[in-house]
């Protein structure tokens, strides 16, 4: 089944369509990897990145179509996953860091 409706949005969800764009980019992320500025690509790759994973997370998860509060719980805790990791990143540099 390619193709899906929900209560709140009256257009079919192509899931194809979505997932040859997740290919689609997936594919620009490998070309990238051979430019000769690295720096360069790598913020273009994790640019990338982070787009195909909202649209998995919107789309594949559903929750484009979910209440408010879920997303606000999910945003809460990636909040405090980046707090945990900022707090134990020049922790964990200044042990292992050389």
């Amino acid at each position: 089944m390619t193709t899906s409706t929900h209560a709140s949005s009256a257009r079919p969800i192509n899931y194809v369509a979505i997932w040859g764009i997740l290919l689609g980019a997936l594919s620009v992320s490998l070309v990238l990897a051979y430019l000769k500025h690295a720096a360069l690509a790598s913020a273009l790759i994790f640019a990338i990145a982070i787009v195909k994973a909202l649209l998995v997370a919107s789309y594949y998860m559903h929750l484009k179509f979910e209440p408010r509060f879920v997303i606000i719980a999910i945003l809460a805790g990636l909040a405090t996953l980046s707090i945990l990791f900022a707090g134990l990143f020049y922790d964990i540099a200044r042990v292992y860091g050389g």
